[in-house]
C-alpha cells in the first residue's frame, strides 16, 4: 500500500468544513471534536510574546484582526451561498500546494514550485493515476536535475527521484491527515501520526537507512540537532502516548469552557511534537503538517511557512529558539520551566491573520 485509499477532492471538503465552521456571531466557531459538532469562543491565550526574532510584535491588533476576518469570511460565504464554490475549491489547492512547497524548501526536499504545484493538484483532487516515479524523458526530470545541479546538491537519478517522491508523498500525508483531523473530527492518535509519517516516507529514503527500515515507526537511533540532543528511542512511545494524552486533555478543557486559541494549540502540539523528534527523518515536515492540520481543523487556512528564503530563515530562527529554551530548562520541574513555544506561536499567529485576510479577499 502506497498511498491514501479513496480518491477525493480535498479542495471540496475543506471548502465545505470551512463554510460550517464560523458563525455569524463574531469570535464564535463550530467544529468537529471526537466526531461531535463543538461550538467555541476564540479567546487570546497567554502563551505569546511580543516580539518576533528581536521585532516587535502587536499581539493584540493581530488577534482582532484574525478573528474579525474569521467573522468577515463567515458573513460572506454565508451570503454567496455555492456561487465561486469551484474559485474557492482552487484557491484552496493552491494553498495547499504552497504549504507543500514551503514545508520542503525548508528541509531541501523536494522540488521548484512550478513542478510541485500540478504534482500536488492531482493528488489533492483525489488523481491517483500517474506514474509515482519520473521517466528521463520526462520535461520535469530535467528541470528537478537542472535545479539540483544549481544549488549544489547532489543529482544522481535516485536524488531526482527521491525529489520528486518527497512531493508526491507529502501530498498524499496532507490528504490523510487533514481527512482525519478536519473531516473526519478525529483528535490526533498515535496511529493516525504514524499512518500520517508512513505514507510521507514511502520510497523517500534517508541518507542513513532505506525508507523501508524506518517508514511507519518510531526511530531506534539517538538523534540530535547541533548540542540539542532528543528523547532516546526507548523514551519515544511513552512521550508520544504523554503528548496524545495531553493533547485530549487539553481538548476536553476546551469544551468544557467552550472557548479555544487555535494559533496557540497548533503551535504547542507542533513544538512539542518536533522536540520529541520520534522518527529517523522528516520529522519537521510531519511537525508542519499537524500544526495545519490543527489550523484547518478550527477554521484557519493553512499557512505556507517556508516559501521565499527569508520565511525559511525566520521560521527555522523562531523554532530552533523555541528548542533551545527546551535545553536551557531541561531537567527542572514542570511548574519552574516558562513557556518554551510563545515565539512560535506568535509567529503561527501572524501567518494565520495574514493567510485569513488573503482568504478574505479570495472570498469577496
Amino acid at each position: 500500500m502506497n498511498d491514501v485509499s479513496d480518491p477525493i477532492s480535498l479542495g471540496r471538503n475543506i471548502l465545505r468544513h470551512i463554510k460550517t465552521t464560523p458563525n455569524l456571531d463574531i469570535g464564535i466557531i463550530t467544529v468537529p471534536i471526537n466526531g461531535l459538532k463543538t461550538t467555541l469562543f476564540i479567546t487570546q491565550g497567554e502563551a505569546y510574546s511580543y516580539e518576533i526574532a528581536h521585532v516587535g510584535f502587536n499581539l493584540a491588533l493581530t488577534f482582532h484582526h484574525l478573528v474579525n476576518d474569521i467573522d468577515r469570511l463567515a458573513t460572506i460565504l454565508h451570503f454567496h451561498g455555492t456561487t465561486k464554490d469551484t474559485f474557492l475549491e482552487n484557491r484552496i489547492l493552491k494553498l495547499l500546494s504552497d504549504m507543500i512547497y514551503g514545508s520542503n524548501k525548508i528541509e531541501n526536499a523536494g522540488a521548484d514550485l512550478k513542478h510541485k504545484r500540478p504534482l500536488c493538484l492531482k493528488v489533492f483532487r483525489g488523481d491517483d493515476t500517474f506514474e509515482n516515479d519520473l521517466q528521463k524523458s520526462d520535461k520535469y526530470y530535467t528541470r528537478i536535475q537542472k535545479q539540483r545541479l544549481d544549488a549544489n546538491l547532489p543529482s544522481c537519478h535516485i536524488d531526482i527521484l527521491r525529489s520528486h517522491r518527497e512531493i508526491v508523498q507529502h501530498a498524499k500525508a496532507a490528504v490523510y491527515i487533514i481527512n482525519k483531523l478536519c473531516i473526519d473530527g478525529e483528535n490526533p492518535t498515535e496511529n493516525i501520526i504514524l499512518e500520517t509519517y508512513r505514507i510521507v516516507t514511502y520510497k523517500v529514503g534517508a541518507e542513513s537507512a532505506s525508507w523501508s527500515e524506518y517508514s511507519g515507526v518510531y526511530r531506534t537511533d539517538d538523534v540530535s540537532a547541533g548540542f540539542h540532543t532528543f528523547a532516546s528511542p526507548e523514551k519515544i512511545p511513552g512521550k508520544m502516548k504523554d503528548m496524545i494524552h495531553q493533547y485530549d486533555s487539553e481538548i476536553g478543557d476546551v469544551v468544557k469552557t467552550g472557548i479555544i486559541d487555535p494559533s496557540m494549540l497548533a503551535a504547542k502540539y507542533s513544538h512539542i511534537f518536533v522536540n520529541i523528534h520520534p522518527f529517523l527523518d522528516g520529522n519537521a515536515r510531519m511537525s508542519r503538517l499537524i500544526l495545519n492540520s490543527i489550523l484547518l481543523k478550527l477554521g484557519i487556512p493553512n499557512i505556507s511557512l517556508g516559501k521565499t528564503e527569508s520565511a525559511c530563515r525566520l521560521y527555522k530562527e523562531v523554532a530552533s529558539s523555541a528548542s533551545q529554551m527546551e535545553d536551557i530548562y531541561n531537567g527542572r520541574e514542570e511548574e519552574e520551566k516558562p513557556v518554551a513555544y510563545k515565539e512560535l506561536a506568535s509567529f503561527i499567529l501572524k501567518c494565520s491573520a495574514y493567510q485569513m485576510g488573503k482568504a478574505l479577499k479570495a472570498a469577496i
